[in-house]
């Protein structure tokens, strides 16, 4: 079986999520036989990687285009729809990403088989941001494309966002990102805390810089708080005035973006890593940090309770003064329940989020299609 993935980033472009979770699940499918064939924008795309032509690669038939302007990829686009004729099956990461949804119009007219991940895109929060240009997408995907598509969530708040946007009888897989776990860095907790991510509005990262001054045991503790990644140049500028604003300059480090070996031992060395995001419907830097040993504070507004129940990190809301608490009542952890929490973190992973184990929930969605 042959599948099309026109996606707007791929590994090793770290510039979102999917950049990963698709290229860990093509990678998958190809050791089961099937045929991948990726077409990605190259956002996020260092220089040393070849653009505009076909490689093969550990997760099928790649190709990076040149992308000029990610609102209009045009190339893009095109190649991905003149690769359409040969697909058993279009994935799409996105909802709307242009090349995915007018990608989805052209395999809609040509009878193809449609996987769809809107990758949280379809939530209350991230629907009112730019709602503008996204209602007639929307409206546009109800009429012409209708129930042809097998929906993918990945949680039980994203399949009622699916189920609100395109009604209840939508088609829906649940299947949770499951990833690569990358081998595990053996360190001491530093005396960081850490933010890794995408730096977005959504992402709720000023609330966790005000908590810290609202902390009672912060500003003594010798920690400081580490932001590692880069996205939306005025929202940094806006946070490292803020950080000033709040006389923090000395506890809060930018460190840019950071992959590969570093992001690992980054991770690795945190004594919590936090998402405090407004929306996500996954948050892949969870299982990212627990791999490596690391708990999570995530927002109560992903889903993470699991965090609590599995006693490997807190679930809470993202009010500065939650967080604040938070903080206070990590801080202030017996070192012997700390060290519980490390130590039940990565087999937690290996336990129910290793791509390996589970790729036969993908097999099974594709399988759907055919019905």
């Amino acid at each position: 079986m042959k599948i099309l993935f026109p996606v707007e980033v791929f590994y090793p472009s770290q510039a979102g999520g999917p950049a990963n979770t698709v290229y860990w699940l093509a990678k998958g499918l190809k050791e089961k036989g099937f045929e991948p064939v990726i077409v990605a924008s190259d956002k996020g795309i260092s220089d040393s990687v070849v653009l505009n032509k076909w490689t093969e690669s550990d997760a099928g038939r790649l190709i990076y285009i040149k992308t000029f302007y990610l609102h209009v990829p045009l190339k893009q686009t095109l190649t991905s729809i003149l690769n359409l004729s040969k697909a058993d099956v279009v994935h799409l990461s996105s909802v709307f990403y242009p090349t995915a949804f007018l990608t989805a119009l052209a395999a809609r007219l040509l009878g193809k088989k449609i996987a769809w991940s809107p990758r949280g895109e379809l939530s209350e929060y991230s629907l009112n941001y730019s709602g503008g240009r996204k209602r007639p997408i929307l409206w546009l995907i109800k009429k012409l494309i209708g129930d042809r598509p097998v929906f993918h969530s990945t949680s039980d708040e994203e399949t009622a966002q699916i189920k609100n946007t395109f009604g209840p009888k939508a088609r829906i897989f649940q299947i949770p990102n499951y990833i690569e776990v990358e081998p595990e860095v053996r360190t001491e907790a530093g005396r960081y805390f850490l933010y890794i991510g995408r730096f977005h509005p959504k992402k709720g990262i000023e609330n966790l810089i005000r908590a810290l001054k609202l902390s009672a045991k912060f500003a003594d503790s010798g920690l400081v708080l580490k932001v590692a990644g880069k996205g939306k140049g005025d929202y940094e500028g806006w946070l490292r005035q803020l950080v000033n604003e709040l006389g923090l300059s000395g506890k809060v480090e930018f460190v840019g973006q950071v992959e590969g070996v570093e992001k690992s031992e980054l991770l690795a060395g945190a004594h919590f890593s936090f998402m405090p995001s407004h929306t996500e419907n996954f948050g892949i830097v969870v299982l990212e940090s627990l791999a490596q040993g690391t708990p999570v504070v995530a927002s109560i507004h992903t889903p993470w309770q699991s965090l609590e129940d599995e006693k490997i990190g807190f679930w809470t809301d993202n009010s500065p003064e939650v967080l604040a608490g938070t903080i206070d009542k990590i801080i202030g952890m017996d070192p012997t329940d700390y060290a519980g929490y490390r130590e039940r973190s990565r087999p937690y992973v290996l336990r129910e989020f290793d791509i390996r184990n589970h790729i036969d929930e993908w097999l099974a969605l594709y399988q759907a299609l055919k019905s």
